[in-house]
């Protein structure tokens, strides 16, 4: 089998005379090797050397340069010339230190430290990473397994993740129960995340979870208030004006998401945390759910194929849909989720190292890659369980520096839901600046092609991706290949259109050549790492 590429522009682009790099500099200002800080002072003998010199040359006495052409040396002549050299080395040292301690303090106000893009895991250890210092190094273990042991062997201990805060529980026989802290000598036997809020399926079914008893509830319609919808985008990680509520009839809602249910009390004011806000029922008056939208996302401006067999797109198609420029050229696609966050692949960071932050830009609200306007990066983060061997988790986030004011042509795609499915033959698009075809050259233009989905069953068959493809990726193309992303799309979405609304169903991340037969391109499934999207939205200390 060829070996498998990555859908990374880099090596494409950039010619092998004019690869950038990524050094993070250790120091722009090294100390002498020889460790010495000052000049050394001349000696008492020096006063004397000059003083005699003087009183020769007024006598019209042969001077020290007279003594010094003689061809014996005397020792006045040598002392001499060491204080004319000690001297010179005092006023060359004294510069430079001046020079240094300018440029250092100048160095401190202009130029702070490097900011590098980031691993992120799901685990307690998360807020520990310090990637400006440690070189985006792992600081966090790429894993944590439960512990094989029994329940019968005593008590342990669990950290939840919930509303933005880790919440220490006991774990025995009779359930949950929670703790402040974790007692000396005790075994966190797991590590384990809870999103505070689930959207469910394209119908966007709210369920929010209870720490005190350790489930999720269907929220029902009666008593809910805008106050609620606040909250809950809250702590979903948005901030949008955008948010919208409506009641959902449950008679048509899959059984699964019907185990529970809970009103939401009645507050004037708008409540902190939900939980408190709780109140537990045995059904939904009216048998109504709460249909919740955090973001005005999915909507298209203009209705009509790197893409290999594609067509160009138009104006305001995919608004939001970006470029994602490394030292001024275009390396990767993203996709606007949030008014200050871009969704991309991890491998555009990691494989070839371009992990310095503010070498990064995000152009947006174009069909061009390179548009008159572009946006600053303030933060990138990567899956902490991204693997550059398989390519396993491969999925990132950007973080601008100041929001993107939305428009007609730009706007942000709708983040899928849970348990949300989409058909294998529906309404589903690939779109990018890549190459347009194998070896070829990036477009000028945005383009865009129509994709099926394809099944990981079929796809990790021996004919096409033999045991290659794992829960976190999903195939979309054609069998017979000629449709296809390709180089340099790599981090672009891949949408579908369901209830009127575009959905980022997965994120370009590799394949086999390109358009090639029996050699679908291979897409992140968003929808698996879902809270690890949510995790950095809630986690990042301004919420977008």
């Amino acid at each position: 089998m060829t070996k498998v590429s990555k859908r990374i522009s880099v090596f494409d682009i950039f010619p092998e005379d004019d690869r950038t790099q990524d050094v993070t500099p250790s120091g722009a200002f090294g100390e002498d090797s020889s460790g010495q800080t000052g000049a050394v002072q001349p000696v008492d003998e020096d006063a004397i050397i000059i003083s005699a010199v003087s009183d020769l040359q007024n006598q019209n006495v042969p001077g020290s340069e007279t003594l010094c052409s003689s061809e014996e040396k005397s020792p006045l002549c040598l002392l001499h010339r060491m204080s004319k050299i000690l001297v010179h080395v005092s006023i060359v040292l004294s510069i430079v230190a001046a020079v240094l301690s300018v440029l250092l303090i100048l160095r401190y106000f202009l130029h702070p430290a490097v900011q590098r893009a980031c691993p992120d895991y799901l685990e307690a250890c998360a807020p520990l990473l310090n990637c400006s210092q440690a070189d985006g190094a792992n600081l966090c273990p790429p894993s944590r397994q439960p512990s094989n042991r029994t329940l019968a062997s005593g008590k342990h201990y669990v950290l939840v993740h919930h509303s933005g805060a880790w919440c220490v529980q006991t774990l025995n026989q009779q359930g949950l129960s929670t703790k402040g802290v974790i007692p000396r000598l005790s075994r966190i036997i797991m590590i384990e995340y809870k999103n505070p809020v689930l959207l469910l399926t394209g119908r966007s079914l709210l369920q929010v979870y209870s720490v005190n008893s350790g489930k999720y509830y269907t929220v029902c319609h009666q008593g809910w208030q805008t106050a609620h919808s606040w909250t809950v985008c809250r702590e979903l990680g948005f901030n949008s004006h955008a948010v919208l509520s409506s009641p959902l009839p449950l008679s048509t809602t899959e059984p699964a998401c019907l185990e529970s249910f809970a009103v939401m009390n009645k507050t004037s004011s708008s409540p902190s945390s939900l939980d408190g806000f709780l109140n537990p029922v045995e059904n939904c008056p009216n048998e109504e759910g709460v249909s919740l939208q955090c973001t005005d996302c999915g909507r298209s401006s203009a209705e009509s194929q790197r893409i290999v067999g594609g067509s160009p797109s138009a104006w305001g198609r995919w608004p939001w849909q970006v470029s994602l420029h490394w030292d001024g050229r275009h390396v990767c696609g993203g996709s606007i989720i949030s008014s200050q966050w871009v969704m991309s692949a991890a491998h555009c960071f990691v494989l070839s190292n371009f992990l310095t932050v503010a070498r990064w830009k995000v152009h947006a609200g174009s069909t061009s890659p390179n548009p008159s306007t572009s946006h600053s990066v303030q933060s990138i983060y990567y899956n902490g369980l991204y693997n550059p061997e398989t390519n396993d988790y491969d999925v990132a986030l950007l973080k601008t520096s100041q929001p993107m004011g939305f428009s007609e042509t730009l706007r942000p795609v709708c983040l899928p839901r849970t348990r949300q499915q989409f058909q294998t033959r529906g309404n589903c698009w690939i779109s990018g600046w890549g190459h347009v075809s194998e070896g070829g050259q990036l477009s000028p233009v945005l383009r865009e092609a129509k994709v099926h989905l394809i099944s990981n069953q079929l796809c990790n068959q021996s004919s096409y991706y033999p045991g290659l493809i794992s829960a976190r990726m999903l195939c979309a193309g054609y069998l017979d290949g000629k449709v296809d992303s390709c180089q340099g799309d790599s981090g672009g979405p891949l949408v579908c259109q369901e209830g009127g609304l575009w959905w980022q169903v997965g994120i370009v991340s590799w394949g086999e050549g390109c358009g090639r037969p029996n050699r679908p391109g291979v897409y992140t499934n968003l929808t698996t790492l879902l809270d690890w999207v949510y995790h950095r939205l809630q986690s990042d200390n301004e919420i977008p």
